[in-house]
């Protein structure tokens, strides 16, 4: 999102924030069901994005199809999108989508409180990481003949055994709604936001072998105080790089991995 619509979200995730403890699951699971129908009905989307129409107005077309059909708190966090104003026709239901994220993981935060939240993190991370490394998995989860149902079974077995409540509600998110992404790159979009409400960045750390408790540590540390602030560790094993670290927190990559530093001797040569 860019300009008028990053403000907007702001003032919707506002609205969230007083309303997201009455019941945070069923509210992200009514702010999924409704960006569904945002995105299936382009008359509706087009009709809560009209600049030309007073806010009020707007958000008397969440009234007239929302009331009773949806908990409080979902009505007030719609109504209060259907007043801002949008950049891009989809911004509405992907601001949707975002706070729909923030609700699930403050019902991880309730229940179990950090450690609960990590968990999701780590079955999403999963679910990712399995993704980007399985040609047949990413066959599967595109395939336009499978049922979301199919789909979503498919997601959540690959997130982990024992899924939590918040993890199995957003992995079935990826792996049956993917809104014109791919299913990965849909749950690294939900990481991005777990880990922003935990204001931690995740450092995605290639090794060539399997790292010590210590090394995990020391790294961890070293890491935290290089870009202050408490990184989340995406630890991945690659034997083709050979030796060293290959670390990268955005979009800043570190690589001192033994294969970068032959690549650049031979461009070197070369």
């Amino acid at each position: 999102m860019t300009g008028v619509s990053t403000e907007s979200l702001k003032m919707v995730e506002e609205v969230l924030h007083t309303t997201v403890d009455q019941n945070p699951t069923q509210l992200a699971e009514e702010l999924f069901a409704v960006v569904d129908l945002v995105d299936r009905d382009g008359s509706l989307r087009r009709a809560l994005i009209d600049s030309s129409r007073e806010p009020a107005a707007r958000a008397g077309i969440v009234k007239a199809l929302f009331t009773g059909k949806v908990s409080e708190s979902t009505f007030n966090v719609v109504s209060a999108a259907a007043e801002q104003r949008w950049s891009e026709e989809r911004d509405f239901a992907d601001a949707l989508e975002n706070v729909a994220v923030v609700a699930a993981a403050a019902g991880a935060e309730a229940r179990g409180g950090a450690d609960a939240l990590e968990a999701v993190v780590n079955e999403l991370l999963t679910f990712i990481n399995i993704v980007d490394s399985s040609a047949e998995a990413q066959a599967a989860l595109s395939d336009g003949r499978a049922s979301n149902e199919a789909k979503q079974k498919l997601a959540v077995s690959l997130g982990g055994v024992n899924p939590t409540a918040e993890g199995k509600l957003l992995l079935e998110r990826a792996g049956a709604h993917s809104r014109g992404t791919t299913a990965s790159r849909l749950a690294q979009k939900f990481v991005e936001i777990i880990v922003k409400r935990q204001n931690r960045w995740i450092a995605r750390v290639t090794a060539a072998r399997p790292l010590s408790d210590a090394q995990i540590l020391k790294l961890q540390n070293s890491l935290n105080r290089v870009y202050n602030r408490n990184l989340k560790l995406d630890i991945t094993i690659d034997p083709s790089v050979i030796g060293g670290l290959r670390v990268q927190i955005g979009d800043e990559v570190v690589d001192g991995t033994v294969s970068n530093r032959l690549s650049d001797l031979d461009r070197a040569v070369a």
